[in-house]
């Protein structure tokens, strides 16, 4: 059986309103920095490469390599914060994350890169857990608008990381030069972590599913590397179909563990309930809209357009500045997102979030011969995107036992990586099928293919959000 110790709230002894402020801002930084940490590297990447002597096959490892890391990391750190303290688990993952910052600085070889972005993976949890530990320390309607701060400084610091990259490559002469600059933040984020944050006060008492946690690492992880490097090694080829097969049978065995424990690392009868399914079904959803349309749009911008017939033949810099709106938008949608929550309710807002990125990328179809034309979609699309992105974990909180609080959106967070690189894949053999005549070059019609999903996929959130059920508490 699983027991609680009562929630502290805001209220609670020794933490008054000031504190309370003090320690959302604290943690926004710390998401701030993991944001420009994420917004950094793709920028940073390919002359990392070149310095390296790394080739751009290869160079698919680096962001594989975190992105595996991350899919072990969710579930493991979201079940143990629950358990032993959201904070003690936040400083582990942010030890993790600037060991890893350091040793992605220091580089000296392709293998040590490989092994700090490896120790980066833990970053992707550090939102469940401050989820966790604000849900702890704060009322309903001030967990609300934290989450939404936690979620738009995310957003916002990985659009202003590919800025910050550029601007520092023209400052600094080396690329290891710049990235000792995010190495030396993160250590200052561990600081913080471990001497200006409470621990929450909430346990869920138990052991640890470690049977369904390798499970499950392993089921993700063997997914996430045959998606990455399916376009690489060929969907039909030996290896790729072995790690599908992998996958698929260990995630199998992994539903039936889950089914039977007493104390599953996630439990699976809660999670396809109405209240949760079709959010973790739209964070799906997000992620092929969010994560698979930037690789898209970063090469479209990039293309000659003298030569092409399209494109603005912008450098890192100019690409920066031009989807740098996205983030400021989503920013600025999670200040005002609680509001939303109180006058329509969470399950609206996820809906107007989905319509705002449909008509954003229907623009986008239409009109894509011009820059200014791109600051608006994404000034549209950042609106969603931060809506999205600030309404999901918002139901998934006030729908879950407050002692499952970071594994709930640990999922979340899995479900929305997940989509992103199912997308990655699906839109890379788009982009690859759809060619000049006797080249490897993307046509147009290949672009506005993958924006015509990226507005369906849109549509399917908002058509998500309909179906939420009210959780028998709620507050909408």
């Amino acid at each position: 059986m699983l027991r609680t110790q009562p929630t502290a709230g805001a209220d609670a002894p020794g933490l008054d309103g000031a504190r309370v402020a003090a320690v959302v801002g604290f943690l926004v930084f710390v998401e701030l920095t993991s944001g420009i940490i994420q917004g950094m590297m793709p920028a940073l990447l390919p002359e990392l490469g070149s310095v390296l002597h790394v080739s751009a096959g290869d160079l698919n490892w680096v962001n594989a390599a975190q992105l595996l890391a991350a899919a072990v990391s969710v579930p493991l750190f979201g079940r143990l914060g629950d358990m032993y303290g959201h904070r003690r688990l936040l400083r582990i993952a942010v030890l993790c994350l600037a060991a890893g910052s350091v040793l992605v600085a220091l580089s000296p070889s392709f293998e040590v890169l490989l092994v700090g972005r490896v120790l980066q993976g833990p970053l992707a949890a550090l939102l469940p857990l401050e989820i966790g530990l604000v849900r702890d320390r704060l009322d309903t309607a001030g967990g609300r608008s934290a989450i939404a701060m936690l979620v738009g400084a995310l957003t916002f610091g990985a659009s202003a990381g590919m800025v910050v990259a550029g601007l520092l490559r023209q400052a600094i002469s080396s690329v290891h030069g710049v990235l000792w600059i995010p190495a030396a933040v993160t250590v200052l984020c561990a600081g913080v972590v471990f001497f200006l944050v409470p621990e929450s006060k909430v346990r869920a008492q138990g052991k640890v599913d470690w049977v369904g946690a390798g499970l499950l690492s392993v089921g993700l992880a063997t997914l996430l590397l045959g998606i990455s490097q399916g376009p690489k090694w060929g969907w039909t080829d030996t290896y790729t179909m072995t790690l599908f097969a992998v996958a698929a049978l260990t995630l199998v065995a992994w539903v039936l563990v889950e089914l039977r424990v007493a104390e599953p690392i996630v439990d699976i009868r809660l999670s396809v309930r109405r209240t949760l399914f079709p959010v973790y079904a739209a964070s799906f959803l997000l992620g092929i809209a969010l994560f698979g349309a930037q690789t898209a749009a970063v090469l479209f911008v990039s293309s000659p357009g003298d030569k092409l017939g399209y494109g603005f033949g912008y450098d890192a810099l100019g690409i920066a500045w031009l989807m740098l709106p996205s983030g400021v938008m989503a920013f600025v949608a999670s200040l005002f997102a609680s509001r939303l929550f109180k006058l329509l309710g969470g399950r609206a807002v996820l809906a107007v979030s989905g319509v705002l990125m449909a008509i954003g990328y229907v623009f986008l179809i239409e009109a894509h011969d011009k820059p200014w034309q791109f600051v608006v979609v994404n000034i549209i699309n950042g609106l969603g995107v931060g809506l999205a992105l600030s309404a999901m974990p918002v139901l998934i909180v006030e729908s879950s036992p407050q002692e499952r609080t970071s594994i709930a959106t640990g999922i979340y967070n899995t479900a929305k990586t997940v989509g992103g690189s199912v997308a990655g894949a699906i839109f890379a053999a788009i982009l690859t099928a759809i060619t000049f005549k006797g080249t490897e070059i993307p046509t147009i019609h290949a672009y506005t293919t993958v924006w015509w999903c990226c507005a369906g996929v849109s549509i399917l959130v908002a058509v998500s959000a309909t179906v939420v059920a009210r959780p028998r508490s709620s507050v909408d």
